[in-house]
């Protein structure tokens, strides 16, 4: 089930929400390599090549995080070249890093703004656009990007906790966009959306509650759980979580405004 729009007005232009999704994709198209392959691509090419490089240079690694330093040449071979994804402190102790000089906290920023492909891309930028203006709208640009920027970095960290020896990049602005519909679903889960439902061969276009499509999609965290994807299933539950929460928080401490409330019951008949 994929979100178009929701039936939800906004009071002004959610500036910073098109800034990030602007962001997202220049990053992508302008400085990944990944950004300029051709679709008639096949196997290891060089800008499969190029790609993990550019991953490895910039985009966070648990081990990395967890050991305080860059993987080194040996968990690099062991990770692409032998297959074991959790290679952190293997190989030579004495080798060499793989990205002398490499700025791993930095890294955590700025996996926010790496992805993985343009399928990827456009997943996420439409989720964030979906459901990303009305939390602005609500909380106001500057908290919202603060807010935004907490979730990525709670959703990283779990990630973290959970897999502290993965010697794979993390890419992809998941977590934080979890985390603004975790804040949505708190806020409007009787809003109207208008969805397309992919159930093969056909597609079709209905409108569901918020509620339903999010809680479908935490479901499906719980499916990706049990299986042998590698999508980041424990960053995305992080962040939905801690943006549920701070909603919460917020509802709690009066930050439903009075128009506000009108515009609920408005999308809500």
């Amino acid at each position: 089930m994929i979100p178009l729009v929701d039936n939800n007005p906004t009071r002004r232009v959610p500036w910073v929400t098109l800034g990030l999704i602007t962001a997202c994709i220049v990053v992508y198209f302008g400085f990944q390599p990944i950004g300029h392959r051709s679709i008639f691509d096949v196997g290891l090419t060089r800008t499969d090549l190029q790609e993990l490089e550019f991953s490895l240079g910039r985009a966070a690694i648990p081990c990395e995080l967890t050991r305080g330093r860059p993987l080194s040449e040996d968990e690099v071979r062991l990770t692409f070249g032998d297959g074991d994804t959790n290679a952190c402190g293997k190989g030579d102790t004495g080798s060499p890093a793989h990205v002398p000089g490499k700025n791993i906290w930095l890294a955590v920023l700025y996996s926010m703004f790496l992805h993985g492909s343009i399928a990827h891309l456009a997943g996420n930028m439409l989720f964030l656009w979906v459901f990303g203006n009305n939390i602005e709208d609500r909380r106001g640009p500057v908290r919202f990007a603060l807010f935004y920027l907490a979730g990525g970095l709670v959703s990283m960290a779990v990630y973290v906790v959970a897999f502290p020896d993965s010697t794979v990049p993390l890419i992809g602005a998941s977590g934080a966009i979890a985390a603004v519909m975790g804040a949505y679903l708190v806020w409007f889960p009787r809003t109207r959306v208008k969805s397309m439902i992919v159930v093969p061969p056909f597609v079709l276009f209905r409108k569901v509650s918020a509620g339903w499509l999010l809680g479908l999609w935490l479901a499906e965290q719980f499916f990706i759980m049990r299986g042998p994807s590698q999508v980041a299933w424990a960053a995305h539950l992080a962040g939905f979580g801690f943006g549920a929460l701070v909603g919460l928080v917020w509802r709690w401490t009066g930050g439903r405004g009075p128009r506000m409330a009108r515009i609920d019951r408005r999308v809500a008949a």
